[in-house]
């Protein structure tokens, strides 16, 4: 995305993924704690989360960051495509998830959603929507792997988001990612 085209919101989109992203590629649980806000909101295909306190967030994190590491990844890149301010403390977005290793994919991209809130100053997440076949945490290796489809974009339903809610509903569909 070319500086000049990106919005206000898209930047700080952007830099809350890369936060979070490089604390998780890092297992840096401090850093990526300091960018949540709780209670915080996990949608999938099957079920939802609504973590309250720090030690529920750990183990989906470390095993995020496991499966990072056990399959030699370098990169986890998530790249914003459409983000919208709600509210002037609110900001929702879409965005492809890219797991590299070495410059080889590890899978397939996938899109997810997600939300951040500004609270003290800083830009946190409250709120996750993956397209991920799971009605438990954490999320497994093997969850990751199977969430190669688009995702949840905008128009699409989770367990926990009817599709004509919030603001993405009526938007045209994504196009698919390319593997």
């Amino acid at each position: 995305m070319g500086g000049a085209a990106m919005t206000s919101a898209t930047v700080l989109y952007q830099s809350a993924l890369d936060a979070v992203s490089a604390a998780v590629l890092e297992g840096d649980f401090d850093a990526y704690l300091a960018r949540i806000d709780l209670p915080y909101l996990i949608c999938t295909l099957q079920a939802s989360f609504v973590l309250h306190r720090p030690h529920e967030l750990e183990p989906t994190f470390r095993s995020t960051h496991g499966a990072l590491a056990a399959n030699g990844a370098t990169h986890y890149e998530r790249l914003a495509r459409e983000v919208v301010h709600t509210r002037p403390d609110r900001i929702e977005g879409w965005h492809f998830t890219h797991i590299i290793a070495n410059g080889d994919r590890v899978v397939a991209p996938w899109a997810a959603r997600q939300a951040i809130v500004l609270r003290d100053g800083l830009w946190r997440f409250s709120e996750a929507h993956y397209p991920f076949q799971t009605d438990r945490l954490p999320f497994t290796e093997e969850v990751l792997r199977q969430a190669t489809r688009p995702g949840l974009v905008p128009g699409e339903a989770s367990s926990c988001c009817p599709a004509d809610a919030g603001p993405f509903a009526r938007r045209a569909p994504v196009p698919e990612a390319r593997p």
